[in-house]
Order: structure tokens, then C-alpha cells, then sequence
């Protein structure tokens, strides 16, 4: 669904919205609050859609494998839950690719919205009360709900088909397309699809035109309009950089931050984004970087109308050289500088077989997104909504109506150190059966979410962790697309997740309480996580992959290096690996360096627990389950001969769990 060409000159740029000068110095401290909320409610549309957007792709039927440069250790096994294909030949595949790809801009521009926010002095929050409570539950998805937050309400819909719609999570179904292409509407199609009600004080419902001079400097991002649409939204953020005052001077020049990126990590001298300015530190050319990001998310995302407000605000002339913005630009498509390097895709993200060799075509992530690198949002929602209406089409709700689980669905036995397709099939269509499972597998995802956005809180924090949660991304991803493989149900994000008490020493993998007899009980599901990064305190390392003893690093598994961190015998936070529940599948990659062995430690008595590091380190192979290595890491702290003291077979849940990735 292509949208007509916009003629961009001045003449299309007439009649709009100017920028504010000589405004009255009295309203500088109410203007430096509401550009900080507007800066905040950008980076919470953003992540609203993320889990939104992600929710609805892993309800896509299908199965994955697990693949590295240079192994086999799960030759012939397949895992439930799609992953981007790089054979796109059937309509499930095509869905998903098309989803992955806005997914994967979704978080491009909540890092774009993070570090504009950060150069004007705000520091992003990623649990903002505007979409999750105290415990982390996504109360913006709550039945009923009709609002985008900061947007709009679908009670003021014109559309009798999407009158009030509810935003709320669902399969990826014609329903749920529908929304997604609301969400992506244009400013001017917003403004015909919407009906503008004026609300008591005479100020119109939406498209109120900033700034806003109701606004007081007590004022968060609860308090401002709704705005109509997002390209509305950025308008306004963008009148209020250009205001000037009587006194001569700016709002942007009593702004500053800092911002991080991790999209443009050259590899190879070869950026995802080469194009796209993430960098805003040098002030003479801050507005140019700035309406970059603008350009690029509004571009990318619903379509570019919304520059040329802005460029007619700014000035159009001077800078639409400087942007490279032609005469002309075919709105149903995004410009090839917003497009991702294709080649720095494929070296990102290579393709390899179930025996570690390296492919030469596209992997699944690189051809997915490159095939959408010239759509935006809208447009590939469109195309997902002729596709999901096919008959072949299949969502995991679907398919759980009419199926159980096979062994022959899980691929062939063979790979060592791994649990039988039989055992994992079985455990599947048990936990579908266990009236519990849902809600376990729910807490799952939240857990491994709410260790995203605790991360992300600190990561544009110059005091506090710098390493960005990509695995913790990745295995939010699993921990959604499980929910849905095992129960057919969409998970329960609403529901928030406790805290943990204090005091308490959690233990990471099944029966390795060290302040307790053995057990065969699982971790508990306030310790879930899938990254170091979230990993709170000590024993949670989990079990996924090995870790540096000295910390830092990435959370891959295979970079690593000297002396590692053993999985539930960590001495503290962001040691000891990754991914709790542990996978029953799980086994030790090679690494970067020659060093197989891990550090160990005995723990005291509560409340602090303090650690003491035992004289001998304990080896490991590559293949060996990590669970295996786990416990005998365990028996080794709690004084037990590993040889003498069998661990408990795998729970259903480990079962079920595939191996990190």
C-alpha cells in the first residue's frame, strides 16, 4: 500500500506551524519542563510498541535452529518458536521477516529518541509509570485499554472498524495488523481519521500546536496533550528546540547530555546505519544531528510528512541541502540513508549450517531486514495484513487447537549431551496440560524484560553500567516466543513480577539452593533472567553462557576470556552467566582463548552471605552440559562430593527451555 508522492518545496511547506521568538522569559522553567516530558514521551512511544510489536511476532508459528561459526553441538535439532528465515518461502516465514524487521527499528528508535533526550539533560527512564507499575507488569497492554500512550484514543476513532479498538496484546492476526498500521498512521492521516473533540478549557483533544502555554515547571509527561499521532508528537518536540526568548536567548542552548549507541558498532569499517548520526556531541551542528534522528525515526517508522513541517519551522532552504531531502520523496518508502548497510548485515550476522560452517547467502536476520530496508512501518504492516488473512497462514493459538507435540517436529537424535526429541516433545505437551504453566512462563518473559529496562535505565548513565542488554533483547525474544510455543496463549506481560527480599541467597539453576538441602525445585521465578547484565546479586549467575571471572565484556558466548565464572557459585551480580531458567539443552561453546576452567567460592551465613574463594578451579570442555558443570560448582560450595551426589532430572520447564542464543 503505497502512499502518494509529496512535492517537498516551500510552496508545500506554507501555512504551517512557525517557530516561537521573543517568547516572554517567564515561561522558560515551564518550557524546560515540558521539552524533558516530551523528550521522555518519545522514548515511551518507542518502547511501547517494542513489546507490543514483539509479542504479536512470536505468536507465528514455527521452529528455529541454533547455529554458530564453527559448531555442531545441536546438528539436526529444531526448538519451538520461529526465527528470521533466510529462506522466506512460506506465508509464516514472510510474516514474521516483515515483523522482525519494525521490530528491530523499534528499538533503533528508542535508542534515537534515548540520545536525543539525553543531549537536551534528560536522563531516559525505560519504566516510565506512563506504561508499567511498581512490579514491572506493562499495565499500558491492560484489557480494555483504548489508548497509545501520549497518542491518541480509539474511542475518538472515525473508522467504525477500529472505534474503540483495544491496544492490547494479541496474535499477529488482521485485528492486531489493523492496530499496528493506527500506530504507524501519517500526521495528516491522523488528522482525517480522528475525530477532536475540545475539552473543557476550549483547548482542542489533539494537534494542539506547541508550545503550550498552560504548561507548569511541576509538570511531567502525564500531564501533556495527547498529541494525535507521532509525527504530531516530534513537531512538537521540535518547536520547542526552535523557541528563542526576548532576552536572546534559546531553549536548546540551556540543554545538555550525553548518548550512546550500539546499532552503529562499526564491524569490518561497516555500520548497520551509516548514515544516521547517533553521535549529538558537537554543538555547532547539534539541530543538524538532532533533526537526523528525527528525520530517521519519523521516515523509518509512519512515513516522512512530518519533516517538512519541521523543515518549514527550521527553515527550509539552509538545511534541506544539509539533510540531502530532494524535491521530492515517495512517502510509501523509506530514504536510502535511513536504509540499513546490507553489507554490514551480512557481516554482522552471518550464516552458518548446523555443523558450524559458514553459508554464503544472507542469514535470517540480515535478509529480513534488508528485504524491508526501503518499507516503512505502515507499508509493511499493510502487506502483513494481506498475508495473515491467507489460509496457510498459522499463530501458535491456532495451531495448539488441532496439535500436540512430536518428536519429529524437534528435527533428530544424535547431537550429544542433550535431552531426547521424545523427552523435550513430552515435557511440551505436559506443560501445555499444566494449568501453571502459562503463568510460569509469563513471569519468564517479564523477568527477562524487566532485566532489559533496569539495564537500560542505567545504560545512558555515566556513573553506572555502559554495557548495552543485546542478549537480554535476544532472550526476551525466547522467553515470549516459549510462552506461546508451549501453551498456545499469549503471554501475561500485565502481570508484574515481585522483588526480591532481602537477606535471601537465590539460587540460579534447578536444585542448588545453597541455603537449604538439596531440593529438586527450579530457581525461583524472581531470579529469571537472560543476561549478566540483570543478574542481581551473587549464586544467580545463571546457566547459560560462561562468563569472564574478571567481569566486563560481552554477553556472548564464546568471547570470554582467562579464568570464568562458574553458574550459580558467582560471586556477585553480573557474574556467572546468562538465561535462568537454565535449558536443559544448554552446553559450553568454544571460546576465544584456551582457558577451561571456572573460579569457586563457599558462601557464609546470612543476611550478607559473604564469600570466601576456594583453593581449586573446577574444569570444563567444550560440550559439556552447563548444567552438569553447574552442579558439580554447586557441590564443591556446599562441601558435597560431586561424584557421590546425583543432581535431579531435568524439570519440564529445563525441558521445554532452548538452549541461549
Amino acid at each position: 500500500m503505497k502512499r502518494a508522492f509529496l512535492e517537498l518545496t516551500e510552496e508545500a511547506c506554507s501555512g504551517l506551524v512557525n517557530a516561537c521568538t521573543n517568547r516572554d522569559t517567564s515561561y522558560i522553567d515551564a518550557d524546560l519542563s515540558c521539552v524533558k516530558a516530551i523528550a521522555q514521551a518519545c522514548m515511551n512511544v518507542e518502547l511501547f510498541t517494542i513489546p507490543l510489536y514483539m509479542t504479536a511476532l512470536y505468536s507465528v508459528q514455527g521452529t528455529h535452529q541454533i547455529n554458530s561459526k564453527g559448531s555442531s553441538l545441536y546438528k539436526g535439532r529444531w526448538w519451538p518458536g520461529s526465527a528470521p528465515a533466510a529462506d522466506p518461502d512460506t506465508t509464516n516465514k514472510q510474516v514474521f521477516n516483515k515483523v522482525y524487521s519494525v521490530f528491530i527499528e523499534e528499538m533503533l528508535h528508542l535508542q534515537l529518541a534515548s540520545n536525543m533526550a539525553s543531549v537536551i539533560g534528560v536522563k531516559p527512564c525505560f519504566t516510565s509509570s506512563a506504561l508499567q507499575n511498581a512490579e514491572f507488569g506493562w499495565t499500558c497492554y491492560e484489557k480494555g485499554n483504548t489508548q497509545i500512550p501520549h497518542i491518541l484514543d480509539f474511542r475518538d476513532w472515525k473508522r467504525p472498524d477500529l472505534k474503540d479498538k483495544q491496544v492490547i496484546l494479541r496474535a499477529m492476526n488482521k485485528e492486531q495488523a489493523e492496530l499496528f498500521m493506527a500506530i504507524e498512521e501519517t500526521l495528516e492521516e491522523a488528522k482525517l481519521n480522528l475525530n477532536n473533540p475540545e475539552l473543557p478549557d476550549g483547548r482542542s483533544k489533539y494537534f494542539e500546536p506547541a508550545p503550550f502555554d498552560w504548561f507548569t515547571p511541576s509538570m511531567t509527561e502525564s500531564d501533556l496533550p495527547l498529541f494525535g499521532s507521532i509525527g504530531h508528537m516530534y513537531l512538537c518536540y521540535w518547536s520547542y528546540l526552535e523557541i528563542t526568548y526576548s532576552d536572546q536567548t534559546s531553549l536548546l542552548g540551556r540543554l545538555l547530555g550525553l548518548q550512546r549507541d550500539q546499532f552503529n558498532k562499526p564491524v569490518a569499517d561497516a555500520s548497520q546505519y551509516p548514515l544516521i548520526d547517533m553521535d549529538l556531541e558537537q554543538i555547532d551542528t547539534l539541530k543538524l544531528r538532532l533533526i537526523n534522528n528525527i528525520n530517521a525515526i519519523t521516515d523509518q517508522g509512519e512515513g516522512g510528512d512530518v519533516i517538512t513541517d519541521i523543515l518549514h519551522v527550521w527553515g527550509f532552504k539552509s538545511w534541506a541541502n544539509s539533510l540531502k531531502i530532494g524535491t521530492k520523496n515517495p512517502l510509501g518508502s523509506v530514504k536510502e540513508k535511513f536504509q540499513p548497510n546490507k553489507e554490514a548485515l551480512k557481516e554482522d550476522y552471518p550464516h552458518y549450517n548446523d555443523e558450524g560452517q559458514e553459508l554464503p547467502t544472507l542469514s535470517g536476520i540480515a535478509r529480513a531486514r534488508s528485504d524491508a530496508a526501503d518499507k516503512d512501518h505502515f507499508e509493511l504492516f499493510s502487506e502483513v495484513l494481506t498475508l495473515v488473512q491467507k489460509s496457510d497462514y498459522v499463530t501458535w493459538d491456532q495451531w495448539h487447537e488441532k496439535n500436540s507435540w512430536t518428536p519429529e517436529m524437534l528435527g533428530h537424535n544424535g547431537a550429544p549431551n542433550i535431552p531426547l526429541t521424545q523427552e523435550v516433545a513430552d515435557a511440551l505437551n505436559r506443560l501445555k496440560a499444566d494449568p501453571h504453566a502459562h503463568k510460569t512462563l509469563s513471569q519468564a518473559a517479564v523477568g527477562t524484560i524487566k532485566g532489559i529496562t533496569t539495564v537500560l535505565n542505567k545504560f545512558w548513565d555515566n556513573s553506572q553500567s555502559k554495557q548495552f542488554p543485546t542478549p537480554a533483547m535476544d532472550g526476551s525474544g525466547d522467553r515470549v516466543s516459549i510462552c506461546w510455543a508451549v501453551t498456545g496463549k499469549v503471554p501475561d506481560l500485565v502481570t508484574g513480577i515481585a522483588s526480591q527480599k532481602e537477606g535471601i541467597l537465590y539460587h540460579a539453576c534447578q536444585g542448588m539452593a545453597l541455603e537449604k538441602s538439596a531440593t529438586d525445585d527450579c530457581a525461583s521465578v524472581l531470579a529469571y533472567h537472560s543476561c549478566k547484565g540483570s543478574n542481581d546479586c551473587k549464586t544467580q549467575g545463571g546457566c547459560g553462557f560462561v562468563q569472564s571471572a574478571s567481569g566486563g565484556g560481552s554477553c556472548s558466548g564464546s568471547v570470554a576470556t582467562s579464568l570464568k565464572s562458574a553458574p550459580a557459585d558467582n560471586k556477585c551480580g553480573g557474574f556467572g552467566g546468562c538465561a535462568v531458567p537454565i535449558s536443559a539443552s544448554q552446553l559450553y561453546p568454544k571460546q576465544k582463548d584456551d582457558c577451561y576452567e571456572m573460579e569457586l567460592f563457599k558462601f557464609g551465613p546470612a543476611p550478607k552471605h559473604n564469600f570466601e574463594p576456594l583453593d581449586e578451579h573446577l574444569p570444563y570442555a567444550v560440550g559439556d552440559s552447563v548444567y552438569s558443570i553447574a552442579w558439580q560448582a554447586y557441590c564443591h560450595a556446599k562441601g558435597l562430593d560431586p561424584q557421590q551426589t546425583p543432581f535431579p532430572p531435568a524439570s519440564d520447564l529445563r525441558l521445554a527451555m532452548p538452549p541461549s542464543t
